[in-house]
């Protein structure tokens, strides 16, 4: 029979087809389904639609079960926990994600649910299968932190840190309750190689929005991350490429700014393959300025080739230190931190001890919404996208978010609002759900589609957007 958790903050279930250890999910893939529901509206099974995502072996461990069925006609998988009757269906609001290992075999899914669906009560009859998350996280807490103690050997080489800098050159400063090792720490790198997920991974919830698409990140984002003996501001910066476009220059020139107003600056790469062309002009720029730089070599775990890229990078020029990481699982981050630290100034804290970020939260609520498009459109649309948040209301029992979702074409328009409004109340949903969990609170979010064209290349409508295009001429 199945394995079951259930995570109560995420209204999430997860079904193990196989028991898993770190490092082994290589990828996710997101499906459509829906509720299989008994009579009482009881949770009983769920049913997903493969399509294009069936794969020879993809069932290997899954056909291991007993209530497992595969209509190979429609590529529709059936997983049925319960032996009560389905008496109806409900569409799941977020797509199912199948966690897939490097031999494409599925390993589990994960559905998640809205709180109109309440879906703790539903899982009555999966009590016998049912481990609640918690009870699963205490249990595993031991080898959790055995595997601390295996990241902290994830440094591959590392120099001693330079001298420390005080705030005030001409006075010695000593840590102490007012002084602690405070500054910023700029994330530096080509598109889609971590950056945005090692920020998150280490203020423990989202700041900064990620998706599969290149240049996600559109301007830098600060978090803040709060020790008793340190004060680090990450600063998410854009992946600095070739731009094509008025908001790519822009992107690039706000990445390229954050390196001499960094106390450090770690280069993150994709040590997964060869360094590129892109790599190599990003490497010499950081090796030039005067600042600690750190090489952060991540998704060190879905590689075997390592040290053979490595070696790459090496060629490039020294690094006062390399570290291994991988910023999706979580590991080798607490060695990346011990060495940043050990670089930085000591001097006051920079922001208050209880903040995480310095966008606000209508910023953010923009930015969790432009991720649902990303994460939902293809092709050009995920880089014609903008989002504004045009009303914010406090009413009773929710929060009244109004919010404008701009593209460049008529075209365009019709994707992001699909057929009958389908893929927006999509995008809605799930952006909902992200907002809900950051607030803590209900949220009414109403959502608008309209056309600015070839606003990627206006000033104005850049300006209009939020992104400050000032030092652009003509």
């Amino acid at each position: 029979m199945f394995e079951l958790t259930f995570d109560r903050e995420a209204r999430a279930l997860y079904c193990y087809f196989t028991e898993i250890t770190e490092g082994d999910d290589a990828n996710e893939w997101e499906v459509p389904g829906v509720y299989l529901l008994d009579a009482a509206g009881q949770l009983v099974g769920v049913r997903v639609e493969l399509g294009e995502k069936k794969r020879p072996k993809l069932l290997e461990h899954a056909q291991q079960h007993e209530g497992v069925a595969m209509d190979e006609v429609s590529n529709r998988l059936t997983l049925t926990f319960a032996a009560n009757p389905v008496a109806s269906e409900e569409e799941l609001p977020y797509g199912a994600v199948i966690d897939v290992d490097a031999k494409k075999r599925a390993l589990g899914l994960e559905i998640q649910s809205m709180i109109e669906f309440d879906i703790e009560p539903r899982l009555e009859a999966l009590a016998p299968l049912l481990v609640d998350f918690d009870e699963e996280f205490d249990a595993d807490a031991d080898d959790a932190a055995a595997d601390d103690q295996i990241d902290s050997e994830a440094v591959i080489t590392a120099a001693q840190p330079r001298d420390q800098r005080p705030r005030d050159p001409g006075v010695a400063a000593t840590l102490s309750d007012e002084n602690v090792r405070s500054g910023f720490v700029a994330l530096i790198g080509k598109p889609n190689v971590g950056k945005s997920t090692l920020l998150n991974a280490y203020l423990g919830q989202k700041v900064s929005i990620v998706s599969p698409k290149p240049q996600t990140t559109r301007v830098p984002v600060r978090g803040i991350l709060n020790g008793p003996e340190a004060q680090i501001v990450f600063v998410d910066t854009p992946g600095i490429h070739q731009p094509r476009h008025k908001l790519g220059s822009f992107m690039v020139d706000m990445a390229r700014r954050a390196i001499p107003n960094a106390d450090v600056l770690c280069f993150v790469v994709d040590i997964s393959v060869p360094p590129s062309r892109q790599d190599r002009e990003i490497a010499e720029m950081v090796l030039k300025s005067r600042q600690p730089h750190i090489l952060v070599l991540n998704k060190v775990d879905a590689t075997r080739e390592a040290d053979l890229h490595l070696r790459q990078y090496r060629h490039m020029g020294e690094w006062e230190c390399e570290v291994a990481v991988s910023a999706k699982n979580r590991l080798g981050l607490e060695t990346l931190l011990e060495e940043i630290t050990a670089r930085l100034p000591i001097g006051p804290r920079l922001y208050p001890e209880d903040q995480l970020s310095d966008m606000s939260e209508r910023e953010l609520v923009s930015e969790m919404i432009r991720e649902k498009v990303m994460l939902n459109t293809e092709q050009e649309i995920p880089h014609s996208v903008a989002v504004e948040v045009e009303e914010w209301e406090d009413r009773d029992k929710a929060i009244y978010i109004r919010a404008n979702i701009s593209v460049e074409k008529e075209s365009q328009k019709g994707i992001v609002i699909g057929a009958g409004g389908v893929m927006l109340k999509k995008i809605g949903a799930a952006a909902r759900y992200e907002i809900e969990r950051s607030l803590g609170q209900h949220v009414f979010l109403d959502l608008w589609v309209k056309v600015r064209e070839n606003w990627r290349q206006k000033p104005n409508e850049l300006r209009w957007l939020g992104y400050d295009v000032k030092f652009f001429k003509g």
